[in-house]
């Protein structure tokens, strides 16, 4: 009988066996170290596009504060000149007010009364002036009355005074100014 000896093929298959799982382990590495190298640069590629927008965003963010603030500085010249309009209508308002009342004195004063000074003050005139007599004051007093521009018209002081020997009556007297 022939003896054969299978030691050496046993060894070599051993050996066989051990580079496939050399060649594996290598293979493994390799691809791991590949797999690692990809998701690396992903990350990182992520990472640089994730950079790259918040500097953006900052940038926006920053732009748009420079917007809210001029903004607000628009928002308070607005309210300036809005006080400045209304200020210029009220001043209208009481321009056309004080030529108003003056067109109407001036229709309403009889020849005979001279005015030394007018006085306008929270819609309360106030007239001091001379006239020649009683009557010519009292018929100034109800036209005034009469008047849709005067309302609530009292004499306040009616005295007798001489000017350059003439007999005059110096009057003061309030009454309140009717604005449209």
């Amino acid at each position: 009988m022939i003896k054969i000896n299978l030691l050496p093929l046993r060894e070599e298959k051993r050996k066989e066996r051990k580079r496939l799982d050399i060649s594996v382990s290598i293979l493994m590495l390799i691809l791991t170290v590949l797999i690692g190298g990809y998701l690396y640069i992903n990350v990182s590629g992520e990472i640089e596009s994730l950079q790259i927008q918040i500097r953006s965003k900052k940038a926006e963010d920053a732009r748009l504060t420079r917007k809210v603030g001029e903004i607000r500085v628009l928002k308070n010249k607005k309210k300036e000149l809005q006080k400045k309009i209304g200020i210029i209508n009220a001043l209208n308002r009481q321009r056309l007010t004080a030529i108003k009342v003056m067109e109407e004195l001036s229709i309403q004063v009889p020849d005979k009364i001279w005015f030394k000074s007018l006085t306008v003050r929270n819609h309360r005139l106030t007239i001091t002036g001379i006239s020649l007599d009683d009557q010519t004051l009292s018929n100034f007093i109800s036209r005034l009355n009469h008047s849709v521009r005067f309302k609530n018209v009292w004499l306040q002081e009616s005295k007798q005074i001489v000017l350059n020997q003439v007999k005059l009556k110096a009057f003061s007297l309030n009454c309140n100014v009717v604005t449209e």
